[in-house]
């Protein structure tokens, strides 16, 4: 059975993650899933309200992907976390933080809000593993785990941004400098 409200946040995303927040409209969605504005207006009101959902949905999906990797080693679960930057990159899309970051200050309150949030949670997370790593021998950095989870994070964030704008593989380079520094 086909589900358009699964469909339109699928769509939603991935024009995101291409283009940008504000560079697709409701006829962007629409047109290539052959229904009408009205539809995509019914499921999200507004393209703040379409915009939570992908938000949401990757903050759901990041606390159930890590659950899961919770009863693996420190650098098991990094490499799960930065096998995620792979795979966005493999679709040819930045992650979400950077596509909705980059018009962070054009986005909605609201939307502001949960992507603040969402950033808060990936930073705790990430700084918890990076304690836990350390704690059991598993990572050895001189760095503050703050300073260090930032880094590695905006390292990712931007390694998918450059390697669009190059053509080039960054991330493979950053995933390298993190591997190595750990």
């Amino acid at each position: 059975m086909k589900d358009t409200r699964t469909d339109i946040v699928n769509l939603a995303e991935k024009l995101i993650r291409t283009r940008g927040y504000n560079g697709f409209s409701y006829k962007d969605i629409s047109a290539p899933l052959n229904i009408k504005n009205a539809a995509v207006h019914y499921y999200f009101p507004t393209k703040c309200d379409l915009g939570l959902a992908v938000v949401n949905r990757n903050r759901n999906a990041f606390e159930i992907e890590t659950r899961k990797w919770s009863k693996e080693s420190p650098d098991v679960q990094l490499s799960r976390f930065m096998k995620i930057y792979e795979d966005s990159r493999a679709a040819k899309m930045v992650c979400f933080m950077g596509a909705f970051g980059s018009s962070y200050d054009s986005l909605p309150s609201e939307l502001q809000g949960a992507l603040t949030i969402a950033g808060a949670e990936i930073r705790l997370w990430l700084k918890q593993l990076l304690t836990k790593g350390l704690e059991e021998n598993v990572f050895a950095f001189t760095e503050n785990i703050e300073c260090k989870a930032d880094s590695i994070i905006s390292a990712l964030l931007a390694s998918l941004i450059l390697g669009k704008v190059t053509g080039q593989d960054i991330l493979a380079n950053v995933r390298n400098v993190i591997n190595n520094t750990i």
